[in-house]
């Protein structure tokens, strides 16, 4: 059963309750939605980006050949350069300059397994959500490449001194082991040296010469004309190393680019996970009204209740007072 005090607080302030609840029911219908979900609706575009080779101070690794480990970890090194500081304020200035605002930093993810860095960019408009994708993967391989182009000028020159070094030792050996060739005065090894100085001395001695040269060394059992030749092989094949690498190193870099598009821009609409629709927060907003419409009456109906206690009190004590007025006057 319910108390006569509740039933007096809908009887008296029905319309309290009522407009407080439609009220709360309005303002949750319009206002929850926007604000709970925060405007989250809006697109996403995506680039996903192919990592084709690595160039480093120990070598070029191709994507399908070499060390996977080594180009797993640069992937995920170029994705990690795309979240640095240095690169999203390098991307915000350029976004700038067209015009698009960057309010929601893109997203670079690395896929180790396939060697690819995808970058996912979300904007309230469409344009700029596609923007700013297809900007950040332009500045990222721009990036990478530079910085390829840097390692590739510093190892053309390392290889490029190494060689000279090489060169001038080489032409020293020669020298000496010719001078030591010399100094054996055997016929059968002047015979052999007119050719070998016709030739002169280079590089790249024919194979035939070498063996000859080798033979001679061998028969006169002289150990400084062999700690020469031995000498003279191991720096023609640092020679021919660093010919093969330089070989290799210019055919790679002649193969594209290490960074490249594979997947252009996609851009699509989103809507965040969970949203509150308009009909659930006017029931939400209905609920708290009627809590507070009802707190509200009851305090109202409590101070209604205290003020006529109040001028009933005030009225007996009157009373009492008029009471005892009289008895003195008929006295």
């Amino acid at each position: 059963m319910i108390p006569d005090h509740y039933w007096r607080i809908l009887r008296n302030w029905y319309w309290l309750i009522g407009g407080i609840a439609l009220a709360c029911a309005l303002i949750a219908a319009v206002m929850l939605p926007a604000l709970l979900n925060g405007g989250g609706s809006g697109h996403s575009s995506s680039v996903t980006l192919g990592v084709t080779r690595m160039v480093s101070f120990s070598g070029t690794t191709a994507a399908g050949e070499g060390d996977s480990e080594a180009m797993a970890s640069y992937t995920t090194s170029i994705a990690e350069r795309g979240s640095s500081p240095q690169f999203l304020s390098t991307l915000k200035d350029t976004l700038a300059e067209e015009g698009v605002t960057l309010k929601v930093d893109p997203s670079f993810t690395a896929n180790e397994g396939l060697f690819r860095v995808t970058i996912e960019a979300t904007a309230n408009v469409p344009n700029d959500a596609r923007v700013i994708a297809e900007t950040a993967a332009e500045l990222l391989i721009a990036d990478t490449t530079a910085e390829e182009g840097r390692i590739a000028l510093s190892l053309t020159s390392t290889s490029d001194q190494q060689e000279t070094e090489l060169l001038a030792r080489l032409t020293a050996v020669y020298a000496d082991r010719l001078d030591r060739l010399f100094e054996l005065g055997e016929s059968d090894v002047r015979e052999a040296l007119s050719g070998l100085v016709s030739r002169g001395v280079s590089a790249s001695l024919s194979a035939d010469y070498v063996r000859l040269v080798e033979d001679l060394a061998r028969l006169s059992g002289d150990p400084q004309l062999t700690v020469l030749n031995t000498e003279a092989e191991a720096l023609e094949s640092q020679l021919a190393e660093i010919s093969a690498a330089r070989r290799d190193f210019s055919t790679e870099l002649l193969q594209g680019g290490p960074v490249s598009i594979v997947t252009p821009a996609e851009t699509v609409p989103f809507a965040p996970a969970t949203t509150l629709k308009a009909r659930d927060a006017a029931v939400m907003g209905l609920l708290v009204g009627l809590v507070l419409g009802w707190i509200g009456g009851n305090m109202l109906e409590s101070m209604q209740l205290n003020l006529r206690m109040k001028k009933h009190r005030e009225e007996e004590w009157d009373t009492s007072l008029s009471s005892a007025g009289s008895l003195f006057s008929d006295d």
